[in-house]
């Protein structure tokens, strides 16, 4: 039914309305999937669980490379398995906002430079100093198949605390 009231609303004097085809698209799956865990699972705090989400932190100490992409290896949360642990890196499964969340802690090192990045492009930087963590927090339009990870930046010399002080995390907003 509740379907039935949403495509019945998209159509306007007999025609559809075509302006914004792909957002009414992409609306409409995540809809479809929303029902679809709530159908199966009987509750509607199932349909959470359809949204892409992940956290992730740094169980050991790492002497980073120039330019590495930070594996951050302990696994918190993985809903829909789009992290990667051996990578490193958050696959976007489908087209959309998400917010993307990272900190980082220098270990031994004066200062610890790392960077947001979608595809290999920049988005924003983290510092950390001496007994501070470096935070950023980034509402990003992503693309499906989009690579977002945590990149040590060209500054040689600096060492990331381990132990759940560097972390990385990320979900689906709409």
């Amino acid at each position: 039914m509740k379907f039935v009231v949403l495509m019945t609303s998209l159509v306007c004097c007999g025609n559809v309305v075509l302006c914004h085809e792909k957002e009414i698209i992409e609306d409409l799956l995540n809809i479809i999937i929303k029902l679809k865990a709530v159908k199966k699972n009987g509750s509607y705090g199932a349909a959470r669980l359809a949204v892409p989400a992940f956290t992730v932190t740094l169980s050991k100490h790492l002497t980073s490379q120039v330019n590495q992409i930070i594996k951050f290896e302990s696994v918190k949360t993985n809903i829909g398995g789009h992290y990667s642990a051996s990578t490193g890196i958050f696959t976007a499964p489908r087209n959309g906002l998400y917010m993307i969340s990272a900190t980082i802690r220098p270990n031994g090192s004066s200062y610890l430079h790392c960077e947001i990045q979608v595809n290999g492009e920049m988005k924003e930087k983290l510092v950390g100093t001496r007994g501070s963590t470096g935070t950023a927090n980034a509402v990003l339009q992503l693309k499906k198949g989009n690579k977002v990870f945590i990149k040590k930046d060209h500054r040689g010399g600096e060492n990331m605390m381990g132990k759940d002080w560097s972390m990385f995390s990320g979900y689906f907003i709409a």
